[in-house]
């Protein structure tokens, strides 16, 4: 008999702890987006779909080799100055999304996009081509610059520490004229 009560007073207790929840979202605005036409503001360091900016990449490869399930492919043609990428796709159907190809990618052409919806029918539309065929890609850097493509800009050697060392320091620098002219005044 006790357990009887038990369970009628456990249940009662449950009813009445899900509507005092329920109570509390009934006078709140509602959370949900009207999903086609409104979506949630993404975070920056959100991992969507990878992109390649054909007109940064210089076709090194290194996304290709250090992606662990090999989804993307990268087909290059000839050497030298003369090697032009004709192919770069990624197959969203094995990608994991651990954005290793994004760090390891020297022209930062390989990102991630805010892009999470690509909802079809054919898997094999999620193979995803960059590259026209008919408009191949030049890798080579003199090449780059002659057609018009970003070439990353090499920064300025650092300060050899030798010169620095054997620099005059501001106290044995003679002292500037009176009346701001330097070399002895007017």
């Amino acid at each position: 008999m006790t357990q009887y009560l038990r369970g009628i007073y456990d249940a009662v207790a449950s009813a009445l702890k899900g509507m005092r929840i329920t109570a509390k979202h009934v006078a709140r605005k509602p959370v949900t987006l009207q999903y086609p036409d409104e979506r949630w503001v993404l975070p920056a360091r959100f991992k969507g779909f990878i992109i390649n900016d054909t007109n940064l990449c210089d076709g090194c490869l290194r996304c290709a080799k250090v992606c662990p399930v090999d989804c993307i492919y990268i087909e290059t043609m000839g050497k030298g100055k003369d090697r032009f990428m004709h192919r770069y796709a990624v197959d969203y159907n094995k990608c994991i999304w651990c954005g290793l190809c994004t760090e390891e990618c020297p022209t930062f052409a390989c990102q991630h996009s805010l892009d999470y919806d690509h909802a079809l029918y054919d898997r094999k539309r999620l193979v995803y081509e960059f590259v026209d065929p008919a408009h191949p890609v030049p890798c080579h850097k003199e090449r780059r610059l002659q057609m018009g493509f970003f070439v990353e800009q090499v920064a300025a050697a650092p300060p050899d520490p030798d010169k620095i060392a054997k620099a005059p320091r501001r106290a044995d620098l003679p002292e500037a004229a009176p009346g701001g002219a330097e070399g002895g005044g007017a």
